[in-house]
């Protein structure tokens, strides 16, 4: 049965479809003009990390915003892509919660390491959740 028969039938029983409801990082929390990046890299402080690097700096607009760098590091696409994903998805649900929770107006910049690569999301959100409550306690 098809993902459109099943909310069909969902539907006939008088259930609500369902719906598959995405979770995105709103636009308003990115970091998306190269000369915003540049700035971050250039005034900014860096965290070196065995799998990321960050990179923050005091934001020109309110509130927190974030922006992944995965080179390639001559790996495919689809290995960058997922890196960039879970590192996307890390940021979306540990940094902007607890950046609002403290109250932080700044850019931030996860550059990934090669050790990133082939990591579990679970052992990249480990790496970074400690360095992202040391970055809200010390602003």
């Amino acid at each position: 049965m098809t993902s459109s028969t099943a909310n069909a039938g969902a539907a006939e029983e008088g259930q609500e479809p369902t719906r598959r409801i995405g979770a995105r990082l709103p636009r308003s929390a990115r970091i998306r003009r190269t000369r915003e990046i540049r700035r971050v890299f250039r005034d900014g402080r860096r965290l070196r990390g065995s799998l990321v690097d960050l990179y923050m700096a005091a934001s020109e607009r309110p509130g927190a915003r974030v922006c992944v760098i995965v080179p390639r590091f001559g790996r495919s696409a689809v290995a960058r892509n997922r890196v960039r994903r879970r590192l996307m998805e890390i940021a979306r649900r540990e940094w902007l919660p607890m950046a609002r929770r403290s109250r932080l107006h700044v850019d931030l910049i996860l550059k990934a390491r090669p050790g990133a690569y082939g990591r579990s999301y679970e052992a990249l959100r480990d790496a970074l959740r400690d360095r992202f409550e040391a970055l809200c306690s010390a602003s």
